[in-house]
């Protein structure tokens, strides 16, 4: 076997096998530079052509195998921030598409009323007189203050509620007398007198009816008697109706 001589660091000599095992055909190996170096510039021995075959193959051996070197990649993100954007908000727009209708319709079902008197919609209607008033032989009770009137069913103007649709329908009107006074209101259906709410010096008289009503039956308070009485108001006198069931 030959040897070349090899040179530490402190210039002392080591015996490196340059053609161990060799065959006559020359074969070469690639050799590693710096595999697994360290940074202390120390030198190691390395077989040059250590256990070579014949066919003279050659293997790749990395120069940089196991270094301690970090990988930086720069990628400018601009595009790929405005993709998300784009796909966000098109996700955020398409759910919200598809619960409005959905949140919409569990209202409807829930209280059975959709404006515009549509199919689903539940006639009703609150209203209150506002100040003490004169009631004259046989007028009609105007309440001026509405609080509901779904579908527009009952008139401020005239003080008559108007059915929009054949059923029947709930009805309840209080009144409240004057101070040492009487009063006497009744409830009318069309052109017929239904039934009587009386109240005597500041009381209340209330009446609450079911009525089987046709499609433009009108129902109002008129006054009940010959004399003029007084009615109070500040909403201490009301005049309410919704539909039960058609």
């Amino acid at each position: 076997m030959k040897y070349g001589k090899g040179q530490n660091s402190d210039n002392s000599s080591t015996e490196i096998p340059l053609l161990d095992n060799q065959n006559s055909d020359n074969s070469s190996t690639e050799i590693p530079l710096l595999d697994n170096q360290n940074s202390d510039n120390s030198s190691t021995e390395i077989p040059l052509l250590d256990n070579q075959n014949s066919d003279n193959s050659s293997t790749e051996i990395p120069l940089l195998d196991n270094q301690n070197m970090p990988l930086v990649a720069l990628f400018d993100t601009t595009k790929l921030n405005q993709v998300l954007r784009t796909a966000i908000k098109k996700t955020v727009e398409d759910t919200m598409n598809e619960m409005i209708p959905r949140m919409k319709q569990a209202v409807i079902d829930d209280i059975g009323y959709e404006p515009g008197l549509r199919k689903k919609e539940r006639p009703a209607f609150t209203a209150s007189l506002t100040s003490t008033k004169n009631l004259a032989r046989n007028e009609v009770v105007i309440f001026d203050k509405i609080w509901v009137n779904m579908g527009g069913v009952y008139s401020h103007n005239t003080g008559v509620f108007t059915a929009p649709k054949t059923g029947l329908y709930s009805i309840s009107t209080t009144v409240m007398s004057y101070h040492n006074s009487y009063l006497h209101c009744n409830l009318w259906k069309n052109n017929e007198k239904m039934v009587l709410a009386f109240g005597n010096d500041v009381s209340t008289g209330t009446v609450n009816v079911v009525m089987a009503l046709k499609m433009n039956d009108t129902v109002y308070v008129k006054h009940g008697t010959t004399s003029e009485e007084q009615i109070v108001g500040e909403h201490r006198s009301t005049f309410s109706g919704y539909l039960i069931t058609e």
